[in-house]
């Protein structure tokens, strides 16, 4: 009982809640009894469900953690198993939007990588270039605006607020 008020408070007195907090908690999740597993798995859930800073990633955290969580292994580790799970989802979500807006994948990889050094969005032009078509003057702005918003909340997801871990 003391320990469940103990993991509730940190909760509640936990001033970042990143990704690789809520990692944290669930690595304590391998070796509690079921029951209270359950309890906690839902806590964190419930945390997930408030956090603004995690809202674009709640879905992956969430099927990691009711599809993949209860297959792991006693032995296996929880924090490598997710990196694994996290890099698989983010590879799928990187071909996907190449695939979708047609942008050459290593355009976009440079785009990101100015992300990470520039910490800035890519601009208009940047987006341009890494179109594998040039778009008509009158469809330019519609599609550097999808374009620019499927790009930022791939950053939002994949790439800000990962805490390191990833």
């Amino acid at each position: 009982m003391l320990e469940e008020v103990d993991f509730e408070l940190s909760l509640i007195h936990r001033d970042e809640i990143n990704v690789a907090y809520i990692l944290n908690l669930l690595v304590n999740l391998k070796n509690l009894p079921p029951e209270e597993a359950k309890k906690r798995q839902k806590a964190i859930l419930d945390l997930l469900a408030g956090e603004l800073q995690l809202r674009s990633k709640r879905k992956l955290i969430e099927a990691f953690i009711e599809e993949n969580l209860p297959k792991l292994k006693p032995d296996d580790n929880v924090i490598t198993e997710f990196e694994s799970y996290w890099t698989q989802q983010r590879q799928n979500a990187f071909v996907q939007l190449c695939s979708d807006e047609k942008i050459e994948p290593a355009q976009f990889e440079k785009l990101l990588q100015t992300y990470a050094f520039a910490n800035r969005l890519p601009r208009d032009q940047e987006i341009v270039e890494s179109l594998s078509f040039k778009p008509k003057i009158l469809e330019r702005k519609s599609i550097l605006d999808r374009v620019g918003e499927k790009i930022q909340a791939f950053i939002n997801t994949y790439v800000e607020g990962v805490g390191g871990s990833v």
